[in-house]
């Protein structure tokens, strides 16, 4: 995919017969979906096609689209299971301290004494909070994204620093 694409959702099934799809958004916030005029859609041999959305409609927890060009079911059909991305300078500027999961994806994740434990390579969201999975040399690590581990995400060197609290892991985990 191209690099200034960015992930935020995927067509899960057409709604109805006028050519409306289905979206799962991986935003938190469906409202903010409403903001973008352009989206574009995994098409044949991965290539992003464009598309300009007409009306976005949140139903929680998914929303409704109808995008210009598709009219009828047998057109959105192709769309089924296909990503949706936005360009880069699509994304809404974010408040202090709040990262986009893209950039937190990949960074080192270190000890505040500057010990290894790995790298972030999934993210997934409880409600509550954000966790990060790492890929540490013993295997996965489940780090909750809140204050009380989080101690810094540096995006220019790449760097999460953490603080241990008991039961994340072992001294055996640290590089």
């Amino acid at each position: 995919m191209e690099k200034n694409l960015f992930s935020i959702g995927r067509v899960v099934k057409p709604h109805g017969v006028k050519g409306k799809v289905k979206v799962e958004y991986f935003g938190e916030d469906l409202r903010h979906f409403s903001l973008y005029r352009k989206i574009f859609v995994e098409g044949e041999k991965g290539k992003p096609e464009p598309y300009e959305i007409i009306e976005a409609i949140p139903q929680p927890p998914r929303l409704i689209l109808r995008l210009k060009g598709i009219e009828k079911i047998e057109e959105a059909e192709p769309l089924i299971g296909k990503e949706i991305f936005i360009e880069k300078e699509a994304l809404l500027e974010l408040e202090e301290g709040e990262y986009y999961w893209v950039d937190i994806l990949g960074m080192k994740v270190e000890t505040q004494e500057g010990k290894r434990i790995g790298k972030v390579r999934e993210i997934f969201s409880t409600g509550a909070n954000d966790v990060y999975v790492v890929e540490g040399k013993r295997g996965e690590i489940l780090l909750p994204a809140t204050e009380e581990v989080v101690q810094s995400i540096n995006l220019k060197k790449g760097v999460i620093k953490v603080v241990r609290m008991e039961g994340l892991w072992e001294d055996e985990d640290e590089v």
